[in-house]
This record gives structure tokens, sequence and C-alpha cells, in this order.
């Protein structure tokens, strides 16, 4: 008696702790099938050949699944597991082990071998497919599944064979009907405002709620028991949001929607309908346009040079090692500098950053975009114990941080000059900015080295006289103040800006930032407008999570009300005006 107390205990305590599953290891996987249960254990084993037990799983068989024959229970055993740990076993190789021979031929046989389903069995294991797996015959004695199987005790819901757990998608059929006259006529037979319409076109008697119609009542006149205007037949309430199904079909943008609308049917609000259905359509939405620019809103100079300067990174150049070009560049005076380094990681960046403050001090502000070597904890860490303010621009929109952007032409051409060249890049991109700094800016008309520097730089050309710069400071302001005005006019009338029409508590969608061939422009995930300042957006999802974007990346999103019968789809006052 204490032989077998000792052996149940140590049954009970084989298994003290479960192990962590590894993409490494080998995967094997353990099923069986009792006239109650299904049980299944998870496995893996390292290179040194030690097992370890990942999982285990049981299910309760139903009354039904109770009168299956064994080897349709042990069929439906391994497909119930696999499926059960798809997300272990999806996509890998791994190795089934069972103790039922007559499921061991029916889960090795293919497609190819598998003309039909000849039982049940057959039909559960096409639904391995699109797994990876090895089977193995194994003697009962050494199926651990099978305490699983046997000691469970549970009630349990059916396997359902209409779902796989590796299904992510599915086609259905189109369920767009036919709009037919026959199906308009009984529905205008329902509909009172219709028939009161009818009505009134006899007597000339017509009701306040029916002016809509009143206003067109030459247009009108009945034919075949339909209420027609113009060759176009009046569709009833009920039927108008079919209506404006079967005639998106193919997806048409707004203004060919309409004109097909208007060609064949007619009821008041039509136009504004088909507007809003085009609107929530979601096809149309991920495939759309985005949102107008909005029009740009122009910054004053800085007072004093190297009060707010912009950086930014351009790169990498896979022909030179990969490495990348720091710029940097003054607002006040257009001064560039531009150092190569050889990553975007802040540990390069500080030393450059270093070198560069100590000789003209810290800014008090540093504008950038929303970069990863701008986001990170140890950037916004050097700005703060230095006292520098930072400013990011909106994410995905480089135009506001314009001036580091356009400077980037001159960087890249300087590094192409490199390549055909055979020069050092190095030499090149410090030729480059030399020239930028001497010479004359195309808004403020002076030289940004000199405006930085305070005097005249000597560089290869003779200079004759060393002495200050003899530049007027409101000159400066009032040249860069006319110049911003007039490229705003320009940029303004190029891109069709309008005010922002995007406003807080709206939907809108996002545009992909990188996209594959033939993918949506638009992500379908909706987000909801929390803030808008100057077309810069504070957006939030579901989950609460919020992301920053400008407007011409986002798309408005609505959703057309699915209107009961007999309410009026265009939202007026009087239910009855319709």
């Amino acid at each position: 008696m204490k032989a077998f107390e000792l052996l149940k205990e140590s049954i009970v305590n084989c298994t003290i702790s479960l192990g962590y599953f590894c993409e490494k290891d080998k995967t094997v996987f353990y099923t069986e099938a009792s006239p109650n249960a299904l049980g299944a254990v998870l496995v893996q084993i390292d290179n040194k050949g030690s097992p370890r037990i990942i999982s285990f799983a049981s299910k309760a068989l139903t009354s039904t699944e109770k009168k299956y024959a064994q080897n349709q229970r042990e069929a439906l055993g391994a497909v119930w597991a696999v499926e059960y740990f798809s997300h272990f076993l999806l996509g890998r190789q791994f190795t089934l082990r069972t103790d039922a021979k007559g499921i061991t031929f029916i889960l090795n046989r293919t497609r190819e071998t598998s003309k039909r389903a000849l039982t049940r069995a057959d039909g559960w294991a096409l639904r391995l497919s699109p797994y990876r797996y090895d089977v193995e015959f194994i003697r009962g004695l050494e199926n651990i599944a099978d305490p699983s199987s046997r000691l469970y005790c549970g009630h349990d819901e059916a396997f359902n064979e209409d779902t796989s757990p590796w299904e992510i998608a599915h086609l259905e059929t189109n369920t767009v009907e036919f709009l037919t006259e026959a199906k308009i006529r009984d529905a205008t037979n329902r509909d009172t405002t219709l028939q009161r319409v009818k009505e009134s076109l006899e007597s000339s008697d017509w009701p306040k709620y029916l002016q809509r119609y009143k206003v067109v009542s030459s247009d009108l006149y009945s034919k075949e028991g339909l209420l027609v205007k113009n060759g176009c037949i009046v569709v009833p309430v009920e039927l108008r949001l079919k209506a404006l199904e079967v005639a998106h079909a193919g997806h048409p943008q707004t203004a060919k929607f309409k004109s097909i609308l208007r060609e064949r049917v007619w009821w008041p609000g039509i136009t504004g309908d088909a507007e809003k259905w085009v609107k929530s359509c979601d096809a149309c939405a991920v495939n759309g346009k985005p949102e107008k620019h909005t029009p740009m809103e122009r910054t004053l100079v800085p007072r004093t040079v190297w009060e707010v300067i912009a950086m930014d990174f351009n790169g990498p150049y896979a022909k030179f090692g990969g490495i990348s070009i720091l710029v940097i560049i003054d607002l006040r005076s257009r001064f560039a500098i531009a150092r190569p380094v050889k990553s975007t990681a802040f540990e390069y960046t500080n030393k450059i950053l270093d070198d560069i403050f100590a000789r003209e001090g810290f800014p008090k502000s540093i504008k950038t975009d929303n970069g990863p070597p701008f986001n990170g904890a140890e950037y916004k860490q050097y700005c703060t114990d230095r006292g520098i303010q930072t400013i990011f621009s909106t994410p995905f929109f480089p135009q506001q941080n314009g001036l580091a952007e356009s400077f980037m032409k001159v960087v890249n051409k300087a590094m192409s000059v490199a390549v055909s060249s055979g020069n050092s890049y190095v030499t090149e991109l410090q030729n480059a900015v030399h020239a930028y700094n001497a010479g004359a800016h195309s808004v403020i008309k002076v030289p940004p080295e000199e405006i930085m520097m305070g005097r005249k730089i000597k560089r290869r050309l003779p200079l004759l006289e060393h002495k200050k710069s003899a530049h007027v400071e409101e000159l400066l302001d009032s040249r860069d103040y006319e110049g911003k005005l007039e490229g705003k006019a320009r940029e303004d009338r190029r891109r069709g800006a309008k005010c922002c029409s995007v406003k807080p508590g709206d939907t809108v969608i996002l545009e992909r930032h990188s996209r594959e061939k033939r993918q949506s422009r638009f992500d379908a995930k909706r987000y909801t407008v929390l803030t808008e300042q100057n077309g810069s957006l504070l957006l939030t999802d579901q989950e609460g999570h919020t992301v920053k974007r400008h407007v011409t990346k986002t798309k408005k999103s609505s959703s057309m009300e699915k209107h009961a019968k007999n309410k009026c789809p265009t939202k007026c006052r009087k239910s009855k005006c319709r």
C-alpha cells in the first residue's frame, strides 16, 4: 500500500513546472483521444536532447462526439489539438506523435493522394494543410497525453468545423442586388408620402410637409404605378439606401456617382445623400486623396544669430561606408554647418554638438523633426541639462523644418560630385558649405557667414579690406518678412491651400508613410481629432493612444447613417417630409 501511495505522489509531482517556448528547439506534439475527452501535450527538446513540457490541454467531448468511432475521435483529437496550439505551431516544422496507426496513415496523406474526403476523419485532416509536420506512431505506454484525455472532467463546446484559427480572411459573394421597377412599384404603393403626392398632383392641394415636392410639381407625373420626375423614377424612402448601394458599384467618385443617379432616379436631397455615401465608403476613403494643404504660417526671424537653430540628418550614403550628414542651420543668418557622422545614434551626434557648441555657445532652441535620432531620452536629457528648448515638427511633414530640408539639396549635390569625380566626400562637402555661406542669400541678399561672424571672411579669392560687415538689422528683418510673405502667397496658390476642414471631434484615417505596390494609400484604422492648430492634428485611437499628423497626411472619414424604414435620410425636422 505504501508503494502504491508513493507511486501516485510521484506521478502527481512529475511535472513541477512548465518551460518557455524557444524558437530554436525541436517541437514535439502528443495527442490522444479517450471515450470522454481529448488530450494534448506540447513538448520541446533542446540541442542536448533534454525535453521540457510547454503546455497541457484537454477538451471534453459532447454527447454527439462521444458516439464517433475511435479512429474519428483520434483524428478529431489531433486536429483540435494542433489548431488549439496554432500560435505555436503555424509556420514551424513539428512532429505529431499519436498511438493510433489508422490516424497516422490519414494524417500523412497529401492533397495529391487525397482525391476526396472519404470519411469525417479525412475531412478533418485536410484542415491541417497549412501546417508543416511529420506524424510518428508511438506505443500507448509512451503517449504522455493519455492522462490529459482520461482524467479530464468538464463541459466544453463542440468542435467548430466552420472556422479555423489560421483563417485570417474570407471572401463573400457580392450582396448588392438589382433594383427593378417592380420592387420600386411595390414600395411606392406602401409609401404613404408618395401616395399623398400622387393625390396632390390631381387635386393641386399640397400640404405643408410636401413643399419639397410641390416646387417640382410641374415635372412630376404618374406612370404605371410609379412616380416619375422628368423621366427619372422617384424612389421611396425604404429603397433609397439600396439605390445608393446599387449605383455605387465600382466605387465611382462623387461627381460620377451623382451623374449616374441623376440620369435614372430622384428624391428630395439626393445630391446630399450621394455625397454622404461616397464619404462614408471605406474603399473610397482608403484610396482617395488627402485633405488640402492649409495656408502657410510664417514665423518671424529670430532677433539674434544662434538663438534658434534647425537640425536634421541626411543619408545614409552606402557608397561612403554608410555615413550620414548632420546639418545645422542658424535661422537668422542662414549660416550652415554640415558634419559627417558614422551613425545617427546620439552617442555619435553629441560629440559633434559638443564641438560646435564649444565654439558657438548653446542656442536657445533647436528645431528638429520627430525622427529616431531626436525622439530618444538621451537627446532630450542633453538639451535639458544645457537649458536648450526642443522644438519638434509634425511627424512625416518635413516642410515645417523647411530651412534644414532645403539645404539637403546642397548636401546631395556635393556627395554626387564626390562619387562622379572620385574626390573625397569630406572635401566636396566642405567646399559646398563654404560656397553656400559665402554667397548672398536669395532672400536677405547678404552672405550668411557675414551675418553670423559680423565681418567679411577671406576665402580663396583676395579680400582688400578686413572689416566688419555693414548690414543693417532692420533691413534684414524687412527682407526676410517680405520674402516669406511672397513665398507664402506663391505656395498657397500652387497647392490650392484652404482653411483646415478637419475639426476636433472629426474622425480621420491616416496616410501610410510606406506602402507596398497595390496597397491602399490610407490605413482603414479610425482616429478621433483631439486638437487642431494650423493643420497640425493631435489624434487618438480607440485604445487611447495619441499620435500627431499634419492634415495633409489624413483624410476625413464619416459613416452613412443606416436609416430605418420610413425615416428621412435627409434628416429634416419632420419625419413625413421625404
